[in-house]
């Protein structure tokens, strides 16, 4: 099973972890692993996934967060969120992704979008947003309205996706 098919192992929740567990102080990979263990436990997920591979994916989104600025790195595997992080994370419990990261300079500039030009939408995080509304309106899959070779297509999806998996979270909770 791939890390984005599992459950409590998206993207958005390997970002919260390393951001929790960092903002208790100096923290490891080896301590988001365990986080994340306890996570699937209390939710009574079973492991589907090799340790390994959370370790590898913990390891691209801690590289993502140091771009933003939200992790610093410490000497020993170490690190630690940022003040900012800390904001991030309160400002989004429920999920960190890279729309969230595209706001800080420094991450768009790690990835060479530079700083946008003030009044122009994002390329990236518009059709995202609207792919995320478009689910809570109801609208499917289908509706995506951007041409299906477009990276804004993906985009959108991606959005709609991301709500709809928020959707199916917040039932299962329930």
């Amino acid at each position: 099973m791939d890390l984005d098919e599992a459950p409590l192992l998206h993207e958005p929740d390997l970002m919260l972890a390393v951001l929790r567990v960092g903002s208790q102080g100096d923290a490891t990979p080896c301590a988001c692993v365990e986080h994340l263990r306890r996570l699937r436990v209390q939710a009574h997920e079973p492991p589907v996934v090799a340790e390994v591979d959370v370790r590898s994916g913990l390891d691209a989104v801690m590289c993502k967060l140091a771009r933003a600025k939200l992790i610093e790195r410490l000497p020993q595997s170490r690190f630690r969120t940022t003040a900012r992080g800390r904001e991030v994370l309160a400002a989004n419990p429920r999920g960190v992704d890279d729309t969230v990261l595209m706001q800080f300079d420094e991450f768009r500039a790690a990835l060479g979008r530079g700083k946008p030009r003030l009044g122009a939408e994002d390329p990236m995080v518009a059709p995202y947003e609207k792919g995320f509304a478009d689910y809570q309106a109801g609208g499917g899959l289908a509706d995506n309205p951007h041409p299906a070779d477009s990276c804004a297509h993906q985009h959108w999806q991606n959005g709609w996706s991301q709500a709809r998996d928020e959707a199916r979270r917040q039932a299962r909770r329930s």
